[in-house]
């Protein structure tokens, strides 16, 4: 009975393992490792900057009035807003920016996925050299399009910028997702650039070369249209470059009411694409010897953090209650230890951040019900429960 037992504990075991390890890995190349010297600057490029907005009047005249504030020749960006199914004065304020605006009612196809795909066909590709995509509710850093430059003159046709947090001192909700975005950004996206791997798209901060969209254009069958165009293009072999230094700072729901629509979203979205496109890209990666196409599957295939952490708690809950009844210390220790790197992985990713003392133990002792809410809320998704929301959600 017990070798059933140990039996069945195997395949969990083997893939929290592997989950945990990866990420570890991941955080010791991020310490030892350096950013590569910056390639020479080729001159300024022509960038579009499109902002699909579906009822943004509260946020899209701060977005675009940080433009002005852009480190770059004006002459070498243009913004473009989507005003997509819009009840409201987004248009008109965009329109009193100065900037172009696109107005679009489909109520058939509602989500930004489709207002991008409408927009970018409408777009004239061949007067910019590369399009960025930002929300409505974004603050674009001054150095923003010279952090693009650096990545793309390194030889990369996509790119995932960093995406920070304007609003992380409100309250323990923004600080507990700006200690998530941070160990996101730098143990995650900004080490694998350095290394040579695929960062993943995140919907908001993303950039394509015109040359790309053209060899591959933007076409959206799912509420997650970032990952899916991101499966889409490894399968490419196109790799994702992370821009470090081309920051934009997103405003946050200040609490777990006003997040959970929009989460849920995402959750059932992605774990759709990771359905329809993960074990596959995976398959792929094996057959064709390619371990960037294999490491590229894995944000598909392999846990988020929330996630790990929920699961491998979970799953040392079981091993107790296992052990209870029929001795399994070895699983019960082994779940301890991968439970001790997620602390200092969390751990790692407090220190990147210098949040002060006070800050951190008010956010961790809101991690918590956080973590709670994040497992509802991926529970959720894998079952396919979807919601159609998009637009503002009470993040002000």
């Amino acid at each position: 009975m017990k070798a059933i037992i140990l039996l069945l504990w195997i395949p969990p075991l083997l893939y929290l393992s592997f989950s945990v390890f990866y990420y570890a890995f991941l955080a010791v190349a991020y310490f030892v490792t350096r950013d590569s010297q910056k390639a020479a600057a080729q001159g300024a490029r022509r960038y579009l900057l499109l902002i699909p907005a579906h009822n943004e009047e509260a946020v899209i005249g701060r977005a675009l009035g940080s433009l002005t504030r852009v480190d770059y020749d004006r002459d070498c960006f243009e913004a473009c807003v989507i005003a997509d199914n819009c009840t409201d004065r987004t248009a008109a304020i965009a329109g009193q920016q100065h900037v172009k605006v696109l107005e679009r009612n489909d109520v058939s196809k509602k989500g930004k996925g489709f207002a991008i795909e409408w927009a970018l066909r409408k777009i004239d590709l061949d007067a910019y050299d590369a399009v960025v995509i930002a929300d409505a509710d974004n603050i674009i850093d001054p150095g923003f399009f010279r952090g693009l430059d650096e990545v793309l003159d390194g030889g990369r046709s996509a790119i995932q910028c960093n995406n920070c947090l304007a609003n992380s001192c409100d309250t323990a909700f923004t600080g507990v997702i700006h200690l998530s975005r941070t160990i996101n950004n730098e143990l995650y996206h900004h080490v694998k650039h350095r290394i040579g791997l695929s960062s993943y798209l995140m919907g908001n901060g993303m950039c394509f070369t015109t040359r790309l969209l053209k060899r591959h254009p933007w076409v959206t069958g799912t509420m997650a249209e970032d990952y899916e165009y991101y499966a889409k293009l490894a399968a490419s072999g196109e790799i994702i470059g992370f821009a470090a230094n081309s920051r934009l700072y997103h405003q946050e729901s200040r609490g777990l009411r006003h997040a959970s629509g929009q989460r849920l979203r995402w959750s059932a979205g992605r774990f759709e694409v990771a359905r329809r496109y993960g074990f596959r890209l995976f398959i792929r990666g094996l057959k064709e010897r390619s371990y960037r196409i294999v490491d590229a599957s894995f944000p598909l295939i392999l846990p988020n953090l929330s996630l790990m952490v929920n699961m491998t708690a979970a799953a040392l809950l079981a091993g107790l209650v296992t052990h209870y009844f029929i001795p399994v210390p070895l699983v019960v220790l082994w779940l301890v230890l991968l439970m001790t790197m997620e602390v200092a992985y969390f751990a790692s990713g407090v220190y990147l951040t210098g949040m002060p003392v006070s800050r951190f133990l008010y956010a961790i002792g809101f991690a918590p019900l956080f973590l709670v809410w994040k497992g509802c809320i991926d529970l959720l998704g894998i079952s396919g429960r979807k919601t159609g929301q998009w637009g503002r959600s009470g993040r002000l």
